[in-house]
């Protein structure tokens, strides 16, 4: 199915606001240079836009979305938890390598705060979305510590491996991917003492 023209220059605009940026950082992005990455006017920024508080809010949204329903795609068919977490952790570094100046824009508004009190209480529920087949492996067993212990390994070690190849450039090594996997996926299913 075609794209409408309308929704072309809409992901334009996205895929600009993330890569400005990213290369500048959220400080540095004005609607000046997104216009000029996109490859629109700066009027046509405002015809989608109200300020750049906007653009940097819907952008996040969008993208956050994006993220989010790819997350939730690979674990569609997972028959247990432990098959889902690890699905969601190749999906999140997946995303990454296809998207890398998106994943470090989530990274940047996310630090930056960007969004509203009413958007953050839009996107909390895809957090919970993401934490479910965690809980579900702590609920039976198989993962022996707290939900904010198990998100914290899991996330902040694949989020910390894409960021670094992000910044770099560079792929994400397979059997660095598998290797820090397995080490995490090993310190949270020891049996406590």
């Amino acid at each position: 199915m075609k794209r409408k023209p309308q929704e072309e220059v809409q992901t334009r605009i996205v895929n600009a606001v993330t890569k400005v940026a990213s290369e500048r950082g959220i400080g540095g992005t004005s609607m000046a240079n997104v216009a000029k990455a996109a490859r629109v006017s700066a009027g046509t920024l405002y015809l989608h836009f109200a300020s750049k508080e906007d653009m940097l809010q819907k952008a996040y949204l969008s993208v956050k979305h994006a993220f989010h329903d790819k997350l939730m795609q690979s674990i569609q068919d997972a028959k247990t938890p432990e098959i889902a977490i690890k699905a969601l952790w190749n999906a999140l570094l997946e995303f990454q390598t296809a998207r890398p100046t998106a994943f470090l824009y989530l990274e940047y508004a996310g630090a930056a705060q960007v969004l509203t009190e009413a958007q953050r209480a839009q996107v909390a529920p895809l957090q919970q979305d993401v934490n479910e087949p965690i809980r579900l492996a702590i609920e039976q067993g198989t993962i022996t510590v707290s939900l904010d212990i198990a998100t914290n390994l899991l996330i902040g070690s694949a989020m910390h491996l894409a960021r670094k190849h992000a910044l770099a450039g560079t792929a994400i090594p397979a059997d660095e991917a598998d290797q820090t996997y397995a080490r995490v996926w090993a310190a949270l299913t020891l049996q406590q003492t």
